[in-house]
Order: C-alpha cells, then sequence, then structure tokens
C-alpha cells in the first residue's frame, strides 16, 4: 500500500439500517476452506493482479463492481490484494454507536502517524507515515482536525497530506461510502509521488481501496493497492512485497484502533 489515507466535503443522511451479519462463508463463499482457515487463525490471504487480471478476493458487495471498473480503468502495472478477519464479541459489535464510532476510525487520519511497515528493500520495520492530517482542500492545504461526526453520511470526501518514508510529501483525496453496514473507502493520490528525484507515479495513478464488511464473527477487511507506475527497474518481486507490506500496515493501524475504541484484548 502507498503513501495513502486520505480526508473535507461531508454530503446526505445517514445511510440505511445495517442488514443482519452473515457469516464469512457467506460472504467469501468462493474461497477455499484452506483460505477461510487461515483467516480464522487471523492471518491474511494475499493475491496480486494486474491490468490483465481480475480481483481474486474481492468479497461480492453492493460496492465491488465499481472497485473492478476503478482498477480496470486505471490498468495498474502491479496490483495487491489482501483479505483480514478482526474477531469482535457480538455484544460489542450490537452496541447502538458501533458502526459511527467504527466510521469515525477511518476518519482519525491524524492517528496514523508513525505507523510502521515491514521494509522489503531494507528488510526492517520502518516508520511508515511521519506525519499525517486532514486538510481543508488540495490548493491550501491547511491543516484541520480530524473530520469525526456524530452521523454517517452515504458518501463523504476528505483530503489528507501524509509525509511517508518512501515517497515523500503528498495529497489524497479520501471517499466514503456507506451501505447497510458496509463502508467502502477510496484512496487516490492527487500528487504526483517521487522516490528521491525521481518521478514515480503520477497523479491518480493510485488507488487503494478498503472495505469493512460486518461478520457473525467480527468484521472482515479487504484491502487492494493498484498503481501505474513509470518502471520496475527489475524490482517487481521486491515492489509487490513492499506494497503488500504496507495494506498490512494500514490494516494492523485499523485493528489497532478497533481494539483501543472498544476496549478489546
Amino acid at each position: 500500500m502507498v503513501s495513502t489515507l486520505i480526508l473535507c466535503a461531508v454530503v446526505g443522511f445517514l445511510p440505511a439500517a445495517p442488514l443482519a451479519a452473515q457469516s464469512v462463508e457467506t460472504w467469501l463463499a468462493g474461497l477455499s476452506a484452506s483460505d477461510r482457515t487461515v483467516l480464522a487463525r487471523g492471518e491474511r490471504v494475499t493475491s496480486f493482479f494486474s491490468d490483465h487480471t481480475e480481483l481474486s478476493l474481492l468479497p461480492p458487495s453492493a460496492f465491488s463492481d465499481t472497485v473492478v471498473e476503478r482498477y480496470r480503468a486505471l490498468s495498474p502495472r502491479l496490483g495487491v490484494e489482501a483479505l483480514y478477519l478482526l474477531p469482535i464479541p457480538a455484544e460489542v459489535r450490537s452496541r447502538p454507536d458501533f458502526q459511527v464510532r467504527l466510521y469515525n476510525i477511518l476518519r482519525s487520519v491524524s492517528t496514523m502517524a508513525g505507523i510502521e511497515y515491514f521494509s522489503a528493500s531494507r528488510n526492517q520495520m520502518r516508520e511508515f507515515f511521519l506525519e499525517s492530517y486532514t486538510i481543508d482542500n488540495p490548493q491550501n492545504r491547511r491543516r484541520v482536525p480530524d473530520a469525526l461526526v456524530a452521523e454517517i453520511p452515504p458518501v463523504a470526501t476528505l483530503y489528507a497530506f501524509q509525509r511517508d518514508s518512501t515517497f515523500g510529501r503528498n495529497i489524497y483525496a479520501l471517499t466514503y461510502r456507506v451501505e447497510n453496514g458496509l463502508t467502502w473507502l477510496s484512496m487516490i493520490n492527487r500528487s504526483r509521488m517521487t522516490y528521491g528525484i525521481v518521478p514515480l507515479v503520477g497523479e491518480q495513478n493510485l488507488e487503494i481501496h478498503l472495505l469493512v464488511i460486518p461478520v457473525e464473527e467480527g468484521l472482515l477487511f479487504s484491502g487492494s493497492c493498484g498503481l501505474r507506475i513509470l518502471g520496475m527497474f527489475g524490482m517487481m518481486d521486491r515492489a509487490q512485497a513492499s506494497f503488500q507490506n504496507r495494506i498490512d500496515a494500514i490494516y494492523g493501524w485499523f485493528t489497532a484502533r478497533v481494539r483501543e475504541e472498544f476496549a478489546l484484548q
């Protein structure tokens, strides 16, 4: 996953009440039994894709076709997808304020500063976002507080500035969509990304899509990243590992915030 996360205009009204949670097996009927066992152990299932392949791990939902269409339009040179399962007790998930608190975690962009990921090139843990905060718009770039809400809008677009240990200072557009308890967060870079002084990813050539789906077992978290990049310089394997580890870092941040918010062990 790359320098990413983003957020400032809110539209709409409180979405329809969430549907009753279904089991992971219902959501992932096409997933192999071995992969479901991996998820149940708290480990991730992962896959890679490009402009010639489909997403094999994307759960079927109201948002899935649009996610696939976005990647087809992007035609990424490199794509990574992963699935995770976060167990959460039913009594926690049944709280009246559970969904809005979960939603606000995803909007807490400032809390991403300092998270770490495993650097494939350095073979060690490395700080991911040195700075991370919400801004008013891509032009002014004025820092504003995290845009938390009391009610969930069906669609909201925000912006964020993040200083990434690999790609430096960048602006991202973050769009949230919520339907029947499912949250889709799409993130797109709004500035050219460079590696040192070398331009690597053009504006709007990086997309990250996160789906958070309530299930009987807890939360199903689907993360994917696709990017159109100028060249891999013979480093495709290393790049795949690096972006996979970045998705892991964002999921790690999300789970830590969920455990903190709901006082889970």
